[in-house]
This record gives C-alpha cells, sequence and structure tokens, in this order.
C-alpha cells in the first residue's frame, strides 16, 4: 500500500509542476526519496507488526464448545490493540492513497498512470 501511496504522490507532483509557479516542489519527489519513503513506511508497519508479534502473538486454541465430537483450531488474536494498530496503519495508509487518487481524478485522461489509480 506504501507503494501505491508513493506513487500517487508522484503522478500527483508531476502534473501540479506542469502549471505555472509549481516547479519548486518537484524536487522532493525523486527516485531517492521515492524510495526511502516506500522503506519508511514499510519499516513503520514492520515494527508495528514485530511489536504486536513479541509482545502476544496469535497462538492456536482448540474449540470444543459448539461440536463436541470434533476439534476445531481457532486462531486467538492475541494483543487485539497490536492487531488494531497493525489495520489502523494499513488503513491509514489506503484511505491516504485514495484520498489523493480522488485529488488526482482531474488529471489528462491520456495520462495512463492516472487513469485507474482509484
Amino acid at each position: 500500500v506504501s507503494c501505491i501511496l508513493v506513487k500517487t504522490m508522484v503522478v500527483l507532483a508531476v502534473f501540479r509542476t506542469s502549471k505555472p509557479g509549481g516547479n519548486a516542489s518537484l524536487k522532493w519527489f525523486g527516485a531517492g526519496q521515492q524510495r526511502g519513503t516506500v522503506l519508511v513506511l514499510t519499516s513503520f508497519q514492520a515494527a508495528i507488526c514485530t511489536a504486536w508479534l513479541v509482545s502476544a502473538s496469535p497462538t492456536p486454541h482448540k474449540n470444543t464448545r459448539y461440536h463436541n465430537d470434533k476439534i476445531v483450531y481457532e486462531c486467538v488474536v492475541g494483543s487485539v490493540a497490536g492487531f488494531g494498530a497493525l489495520l489502523g496503519y494499513i488503513g491509514l495508509l489506503a484511505f491516504l492513497s485514495f484520498l489523493l487518487a480522488f485529488l488526482a481524478r482531474n488529471l489528462p485522461d491520456n495520462f495512463n498512470e492516472a487513469k485507474f489509480i482509484t
């Protein structure tokens, strides 16, 4: 999701620089900055995931409560806060990607990358 977010940011930056007076913002979206942003966003997600798995990792649980003749293995989440933080972070990245793609909806139709971002 972080790759899509950065790509959408670059698409918006390219078209904003094509307008008069917008040439200064493109210097912040070079190849190194794009890779660095993706690395930082992905590292933050990996840190959340690692903290969740180290503190209270998911464990299998035998559930015989509903079916006495069968043993059903279920996954106990462990830390609900860790799982919620991980899903919340992914949701935040997805929301920001969708928001930027919504802003990019008025870009020219002949630009292939902007056509199907949303």
